[in-house]
């Protein structure tokens, strides 16, 4: 579900385990964000955040944590984020990015 390699942008599974997976996204050898997603089911009270959210991408409710993270809410399930580690990544990049998961795929797990 994670996005693929392109652009120069390669991603790096960094960590796996029930109910998360997270992966580096690197370009030119620089760690620049960190993709992630997690299932919510265990942890029901993580959705709390998007009741008042008013951004969608990609149909799904948005939200920014910080200044250095947007979150998506899909299938009303799992939490999609894109964490920037390099100022040049900024908010209109984790967008892009959270953009090219496959959350259509994501929603009907």
């Amino acid at each position: 579900y994670f996005p693929v390699d392109e652009g120069g942008y390669k991603r790096i599974y960094t960590q796996e385990k029930k109910g998360f997976a997270q992966a580096k996204l690197t370009k030119d050898g620089q760690d620049i964000a960190i993709l992630s997603i997690s299932d919510t089911l265990n942890n029901p009270s993580a959705k709390d955040k998007f009741k008042e959210s008013t951004e969608q991408i990609g149909g799904y409710p948005a939200v920014n944590q910080g200044s250095n993270s947007t979150v998506l809410l899909v299938g009303d399930r799992f939490q999609v984020k894109v964490r920037s580690k390099d100022s040049s990544f900024d908010d209109g990049d984790r967008r892009d990015w959270l953009s090219k998961f496959d959350l259509r795929g994501l929603s009907k797990l």
